[in-house]
């Protein structure tokens, strides 16, 4: 018997290649890393997101983020005005009291 190749089983393999090649997640040149320190969660986001720049979000408590206009981004791994493909954004409710745990 012989075997249909289907559509899916060659998306798959190729999905995997450009994520290694960096094709997948984030810009293949450095950009300028703007400054989000401070702005809700949603707007820096989009700010990122309009750079091209790749991000994680580290906080967001027991719960997660669920409505992200509600967090603040406290601090940001690369500073403002580096050059940079990928952003970590530290996020909490209120920034005075966020404490950071890696």
């Amino acid at each position: 018997m012989r075997m249909k190749l289907r559509p899916i089983s060659l998306v798959l393999p190729l999905a995997a290649v450009a994520a290694g090649c960096g094709v997948v997640g984030g810009p293949a040149h450095a950009v300028r890393v703007p400054d989000v320190t401070g702005e809700p969660l949603d707007a820096a986001e989009d700010t990122l997101d309009t750079r091209g720049l790749g991000y994680d979000t580290r906080g967001g408590g027991l719960f997660g983020i669920v409505i992200r206009s509600h967090w603040t981004v406290c601090s940001q791994v690369p500073a403002g005005g580096t050059l940079a493909r990928q952003v970590t954004l530290y996020v909490a409710r209120e920034c005075a009291s966020a404490a950071w745990e890696d």
